[in-house]
């Protein structure tokens, strides 16, 4: 099997798993949704997810499987597995004592960081049920890192697919939280369930590191060059992580001054725009990742660039639909998920203002998947920390002129316009050639254009919010597909070829 179609076949086991975690991630948000819709109470525990995600993305998220897998894999390839377990035990001993001592921390400074960092518009009773909350999440938090590792680990090795489905632990502890703790704790219990997720993350994985040998025993052999080596690349990741992450604490710090249910309003947009980009964005980033490594550990620049193009093309192919999608479906869909008793009206039009401002960040965020990966599979971290930090000033400069006139909605439509910007920099940056990509975005269009026409016009025959939905995103979908297809298009068919062959 040569490499482009393990890529494909591997993007579609991924797609696939991503696809049942993202199924079960709407019906978490539906029960959370039905259950506490965007009332105060889930606007703190939105706010308190902020720091440990914080901690989480910048010890064991991201930053470390961006420096981490490049350097693992090369000691798979290049040295004895001896030295790779021993890297592996290394790198996740570090992990769990800097995570634990952190949390801990963070734990005991709760109230002062509620109070003064992150919410200091909420109410006093608020503030000091966010930092309750944060206080629990921060066990789950380190819990996450040590299963980041284990995935990190098994990707190195060229397999995906348990960790892609590993993210079902944690609808499935949203949903014990939400039937065994809440009934007794309140918000609270949600939290908890949290806890019960980062544990079944481990679990789902154990059949694949049994099969690959990786196990655990404590271990400090600093005098590992790849451990110095991963270290250094790390640095920089940190900082770009970091102002991601503090564009999120600053729109929290926003969004509590702004009407109640604010907060919860625009994460749910975000995450429900995260399903499409987890799915055609992340999915495929995460299987190609390490063979761009591969690529440059080998010396084949131009391959890794052409890789890097090719996967651009998928990408760019599935969501400039699904952005359409968004925009012309997505007011009638989160009605029909979301709205109930405690999820009304009022919160189906917030939520859905907010998911128009990010349907173009679909797109972009989708393309910087790949354009900061390849810099990453290069040992560069440094030019996307840069890009990162000039995006921050970016962000935090239209967050502030947006706000005053738009509210939450402002803030989303900076991030957009930030992301966007970034993407656009670091594609340039990486010297990618465009032309290739015109087709694909001149199908994408065209295809697209016709969605649109087909969906408002069946907008205008069918009242029922189901038979709407069923029948407009059915036909918009069918006339896609057959208008790339008919316009010499190639990415949708080699997909749909992969998903019904039997990967070897």
């Amino acid at each position: 099997m040569n490499r482009a179609r393990h890529l494909l076949r591997s993007s579609v086991l991924v797609i696939l798993f991503l696809g049942v975690g993202k199924i079960t991630g709407l019906v978490r948000l539906q029960l959370v949704a039905g259950a506490f819709g965007t009332s105060p109470d889930y606007d703190a525990f939105t706010a308190a997810n902020q720091l440990p995600e914080l901690f989480f993305v910048l010890i064991a998220g991201g930053s470390l499987a961006a420096a981490f897998i490049p350097v693992y894999s090369n000691t798979l390839n290049n040295d004895t597995r001896e030295t790779a377990v021993s890297l592996g035990n290394t790198i996740l001993t570090l992990v769990i004592l800097l995570l634990g001592l952190v949390s801990a921390f963070g734990a005991v400074i709760a109230p002062w960081l509620t109070r003064v960092v992150l919410v200091p518009d909420f109410s006093p009773e608020l503030q000091q049920l966010t930092a309750d909350i944060m206080r629990i999440i921060l066990i789950q938090t380190t819990i996450f890192g040590i299963s980041g590792v284990l995935s990190s680990m098994l990707n190195a090795h060229q397999h995906f697919a348990l960790p892609a489905l590993a993210p079902l632990a944690l609808d499935i502890g949203y949903v014990v939280g939400l039937y065994l703790f809440v009934p007794q704790l309140g918000i609270v219990g949600l939290a908890w369930g949290t806890v019960v997720g980062g544990v079944l993350h481990i679990l789902i994985q154990v059949p694949a590191l049994i099969k690959y040998r990786i196990g655990y025993w404590p271990a400090f052999q600093w005098r590992l060059s790849g451990v110095g080596e991963i270290v250094r690349l790390m640095g920089p990741r940190i900082v770009t992580l970091g102002t991601v992450q503090l564009a999120d604490l600053f729109i929290i710090r926003l969004t509590s001054s702004l009407a109640e249910g604010s907060t919860s309003g625009y994460f749910y947009g975000y995450a429900l725009m995260q399903l499409p980009e987890t799915l055609f964005g992340t999915a495929i980033a995460l299987v190609i990742f390490p063979t761009l490594a591969e690529l440059f550990n080998s010396g084949q620049i131009q391959q890794m660039r052409k890789t890097a193009v090719n996967a651009l093309s998928i990408i760019w192919t599935l969501t400039i639909p699904a952005a359409a999608l968004m925009v012309l479906l997505g007011e009638p869909a989160i009605a029909f998920l979301l709205e109930g008793e405690v999820f009304d009206a009022d919160s189906t039009r917030l939520v859905y203002s907010v998911l128009l401002a990010f349907s173009i960040r679909l797109v972009s965020e989708a393309t910087l998947e790949i354009v900061a990966r390849l810099f990453y599979a290069q040992h560069d971290t440094r030019t996307p920390m840069f890009a990162y930090l000039g995006w921050l000033v970016v962000n935090v400069v239209l967050a502030y002129t947006f706000v005053g006139s738009m509210g939450v909605v402002g803030l989303a439509l900076a991030s957009t316009v930030a992301f966007t910007l970034l993407s656009a920099v670091l594609f340039w940056l990486n010297k990618l050639e465009i032309r290739p990509l015109y087709p694909v975005l001149a199908r994408a269009l065209a295809g697209t254009a016709v969605l649109t026409l087909l969906i408002l016009v069946i907008q205008q025959f069918i009242t029922s919010t189901f038979l709407f939905l069923a029948v407009a995103g059915s036909v918009g979908l069918v006339s896609y597909i057959a208008i790339n297809w008919l316009l010499g298009g190639q990415e949708i068919p080699a997909l749909l070829r992969l998903i019904r062959k039997r990967p070897a």
